[in-house]
């Protein structure tokens, strides 16, 4: 019932309030295929939410991350998909529970599949580094393993960009984003994920020639970056343009 209403009426967070609240105390009566796909929901309505940057619901993923795991909700024949793994690792560090995303990231690499395994876990370690201002430990990580899958790659290439800009490897940086940019124009079948990394691509150039002096180009930066629906890190091209 709750879960139909914030569906319906996503707008009213007072139905999903509800629906979490019950659905964490009751869960455990129902068949595991009702159990996940209930949890799914919430996550997705979740996922809306923080994409809308209602930052409370990052908090709430994490919980219900945390509850699908507890009841094995997220495994099918003993395998964790690497995209829910490197999803769950995203909330857990946007949480703020980076000592929680380590120990998850180490426990539950042995169940992912053999081809995305050391990549996936070397990634996340290196976004937990990342957020620790470990960046050449980050950057030691990111090295360590072939990124065969697409988004991983990208993932992996996009905290090079961060860490590139934030330790002033402009020379680096230049040459890393040429790359990159070349690489994601040659994907294939690429949707909104080559759309949003050549975003990430172009607000980068922006953001190396901005004259941070002039107010002007800051706020008319600013403004683009913000009216941008196509890009994933808009919080953190915001965050390097001081107003």
């Amino acid at each position: 019932y709750y879960c139909y209403h914030f569906l319906k009426y996503p707008a009213d967070a007072a139905y999903f309030n509800r629906f979490k609240a019950v659905l964490l105390q009751y869960s455990s009566q129902l068949p595991p295929d009702e159990q996940r796909n209930l949890h799914l929901l919430a996550l997705n309505y979740c996922i809306k939410k923080i994409n809308q940057r209602e930052n409370a619901y990052i908090r709430e993923a994490f919980v219900l991350y945390q509850s699908a795991l507890k009841s094995d909700l997220l495994l099918e024949n003993g395998v964790l998909s690497h995209f829910a793994y490197n999803n769950i690792v995203a909330a857990a560090i946007m949480a703020g529970e980076t000592d929680w995303a380590e120990q998850f990231i180490r426990e539950y690499a042995p169940m992912l599949e053999r081809k995305h395994r050391e990549a996936s876990m070397h990634l996340n370690l290196a976004r937990v580094a990342y957020h620790r201002r470990q960046t050449g430990e980050a950057l030691l990580y990111l090295q360590q393993a072939d990124y065969k899958d697409r988004i991983n790659n990208l993932i992996a290439k996009t905290l090079q960009l961060k860490i590139y800009y934030e330790t002033d490897e402009w020379d680096v940086l230049e040459t890393h984003l040429d790359n990159m940019r070349t690489f994601i124009r040659r994907q294939r079948d690429f949707g909104y994920h080559q759309t949003n990394y050549l975003n990430i691509v172009r607000f980068a150039k922006k953001l190396i020639r901005l004259n941070h002096n002039s107010r002007t180009e800051r706020i008319a930066l600013r403004t683009a970056i913000e009216k941008e629906p196509f890009l994933t890190e808009k919080d953190w091209f915001l965050a390097q343009i001081a107003l």
